[in-house]
């Protein structure tokens, strides 16, 4: 009887190859029709760090930002808020069709998460892009730091306390939707800084308070980004309409991040928690490396961030130790 009903589902598969049809031909009709071929002659190197950017996106919950603006601006030389804008506005779309193949291919996600925080991120967005702006270099180097104090903490929790993973939260209630609100107004204000940013501190919140496996944990975010993400290119693509050059490189990099995000997404549902966690954390250490390689740094952007790594770093202790008061969770 369990296979007849499994076999009775309706199947979705088809979902993704018609929306990347979708896509290529309206791109491809838009660079002839528009003669805009030189894109991808000026910007290539766009496009090859998007190689790799978009399959971090879609495989952990770092986002593609987070290979886009540190490559963007300590590499590249482009300025902050266009590496900003830029990894909004690929994240909208690439991102967007990593949560078609997670939800068509059904992989687990945790929905009400999803919901509230991506109602906080909208706020946030705005928060974040008409009335606080925190000034360069401090959204990277906050984002860099905050993120290996977190990976310290991750590695100590998997390696060292050796906690069985949940695969879902322990209960739901009204604290649970103002918690995650909160969470994702937080989140969302960072990533209209960066790119990037409320995935990784709902990542950060969902495996360190609830012990939720990363195997569940990175495809809700990747879902939280993508619509994060569009929100972000509606404020700058069609509010504020302060994109400019960007619009140059997000079409340098749409043909290939709409089949390296799914393909990122894929492959992470099919590895075990332990590679999702290394490969995270590899990526932490690249940042880290390449921040204090190429960020110059002041008294004050020291002492700013040594205070950010502390207060994390009790942050995420307090996360440790509310998850050992959780009851058990049947998986």
């Amino acid at each position: 009887m369990f296979v007849e009903s499994r076999a009775r589902e309706p199947s979705y598969g088809f979902v993704y190859p018609t929306l990347l049809a979708v896509v290529y031909v309206a791109w491809f009709a838009y660079m002839e029709g528009a003669d805009r071929w030189e894109v991808l002659r000026q910007h290539w190197p766009i496009s090859m760090t998007m190689t790799v950017g978009s399959f971090v996106a879609g495989a952990t919950a770092e986002g593609g930002a987070a290979v886009a603006f540190p490559v963007f601006t300590k590499v590249l030389q482009i300025p902050s808020p266009e590496a900003r804008t830029f990894g909004l506005m690929i994240q909208a779309v690439g991102m967007t069709m990593a949560s078609v193949v997670i939800l068509t291919r059904r992989i687990k996600i945790l929905p009400r998460v999803v919901v509230w925080v991506s109602l906080g991120g909208i706020l946030g967005q705005v928060i974040g892009t008409y009335l606080v702006t925190i000034p360069a270099p401090y959204p990277r180097i906050l984002f860099t730091f905050v993120s290996s104090a977190f990976g310290a903490t991750m590695a100590l929790s998997r390696w060292y306390l050796n906690a069985s993973p949940r695969v879902r939260l322990p209960s739901w209630d009204g604290r649970y939707r103002l918690f995650f609100l909160a969470i994702g107004v937080l989140g969302g204000s960072f990533a209209a800084q960066t790119g990037s940013g409320i995935d990784m501190a709902t990542f950060i919140v969902l495996t360190l308070a609830f012990g939720v496996s990363e195997k569940v944990g990175t495809p809700t975010t990747v879902v939280i980004m993508g619509l994060n993400s569009v929100v972000g290119f509606f404020l700058h693509g069609v509010v504020s309409r302060d994109v400019g050059v960007v619009w140059d490189y997000w079409l340098a990099a749409v043909p290939v991040v709409v089949l390296g995000a799914p393909l990122g997404a894929v492959v992470a549902s099919k590895v075990n928690r332990d590679t999702i966690i290394r490969f995270l954390l590899f990526l932490i250490v690249l940042e880290l490396v390449t921040t204090l390689w190429l960020v110059p740094f002041s008294r004050a952007s020291i002492a700013i961030t040594g205070l950010a790594v502390v207060l994390s770093a009790i942050a995420f202790a307090g996360m440790l130790r509310y998850r050992r008061t959780l009851a058990p969770v049947p998986r």
